[in-house]
């Protein structure tokens, strides 16, 4: 049995349970083996095609966690177009790859020797053959290269172990980094945490033409900005869900950010939910704005319409009584239910808080979301069905 078979026998097997066993195939390096698996386990989601290819060899966890998805790295090469690509920041390869399969020529930059080495070997497994592995500083490397169409960074956001989200305290510092990357590519791409501040981004650099706040599953992974130093174009924010088989997308003009709803202190029929990507992005009332949807309430991001819009982005609720947390009238409306799903929007109680007072337990079919209208009375939304979700 080789180190290939054994992975692949305990691949599904507790690593803290592997740790534990005194003698446990003496002739391999038993820690080599533990980080193999453990690190497979974390990829086993976002690295579906890589975690079933037992030719590949694995960096440790952290690094697996760090990567991009293989929906993530597909959809950030998607966007680029050229010839030649600087990935500035290779770690462990996932979006390289993806790039390979667009551009002529690759160069995969990563200053820890052994992800590049790994990176290397795993390109050379998944035949990849367009991508020049080099191990050391892209900050000094970078100078000496012919100006390229495309560079790609994702800055390392940590700091002294603790997450960072500002653009100074990333490394590379993109601020002191930028007229450098300037100088040598047509397009930029940079990865940047799902936290970091847009407005800021936005008020710090120029010539940003594209914002995407990338979601996987509704779960927000990723913010990319795309800078072109040839062109001039009007800043486009796109908000996209990404997934197994399905890109959604919606894309709005920045200046749509100022966008406002009417007001409403009426809940009509259907009640709509803003996609993640939308609250992120700040475009939830230009989404809502060009339905002509009613918000509840400044604050809420809750809106309401008599009749339904299905192609709004987010989730849609058939709304099915709205009232407030007099005891009566939770009688009333609640007798029947023992659980339900709680949203709470702009509101004096926490989900748990609430949860206790109703006396529901999680889960079920209903919705109630608790929220403020627009004259500041506190109700329960209670929806009965999900018309869409994203």
């Amino acid at each position: 049995m080789n180190e290939s078979d054994i992975i692949r026998r305990y691949i599904k097997t507790d690593v803290y349970s592997l740790a534990a066993k005194e003698k446990w195939f003496e002739k391999y390096d038993k820690q080599w083996l533990i980080q193999q698996i453990q690190s497979r386990q974390k990829a086993e989601l976002k690295l579906p095609s890589w975690y079933g290819n037992f030719n590949l060899l694995f960096p440790p966890p952290i690094s697996v966690e760090q990567s991009s998805s293989e929906l993530t790295a597909d959809y950030k090469a998607s966007l680029l177009k050229g010839d030649t690509l600087i990935d500035m920041t290779g770690g462990m390869g996932v979006d390289c790859a993806a790039f390979a399969r667009r551009f002529r020529h690759v160069s995969f930059i990563e200053q820890q020797e052994n992800l590049a080495s790994l990176a290397r070997h795993n390109f050379r497994e998944l035949s990849i053959q367009n991508i020049d592995v080099i191990s050391g500083n892209s900050v000094d490397i970078l100078p000496d290269f012919p100006p390229v169409d495309v560079i790609f960074i994702d800055p390392a956001r940590r700091k002294d172990s603790r997450k960072v989200f500002l653009l100074e305290d990333c490394q590379p510092n993109l601020l002191t980094l930028f007229p450098l990357l300037e100088n040598h590519c047509r397009q930029l791409m940079v990865k940047l945490s799902p936290m970091f501040d847009i407005s800021l981004l936005i008020n710090t650099l120029h010539k940003i033409t594209d914002i995407h706040v990338v979601a996987v599953h509704n779960e927000i992974k990723e913010l990319l900005a795309i800078f072109d130093f040839q062109n001039s174009q009007p800043l486009k924010i796109h908000c996209v869900n990404i997934s197994k088989n399905n890109v959604q997308k919606e894309t709005f003009d920045y200046t749509q950010r100022d966008a406002t709803a009417a007001l409403t202190e009426k809940v009509e029929a259907y009640l709509y939910e803003p996609h993640p990507t939308l609250l992120k992005s700040g475009m939830m009332n230009a989404a809502a704005a060009s339905l002509r949807l009613l918000k509840l309430h400044v604050n809420s991001h809750l809106y309401t319409s008599e009749k339904l819009f299905p192609q709004f982005f987010g989730r849609i609720f058939q709304v099915e009584d709205v009232f407030t947390l007099n005891k009566q009238s939770v009688r009333d409306n609640l007798h029947d239910l023992t659980s339900a799903n709680i949203t709470i929007r702009n509101f004096p109680m926490a989900e748990t808080e609430l949860r206790k007072r109703l006396k529901l337990a999680d889960g079920g079919e209903t919705t109630l979301f608790a929220t403020t209208l627009n004259n500041n009375k506190h109700v329960l939304i209670k929806t009965k069905k999900v018309v869409r979700q994203i």
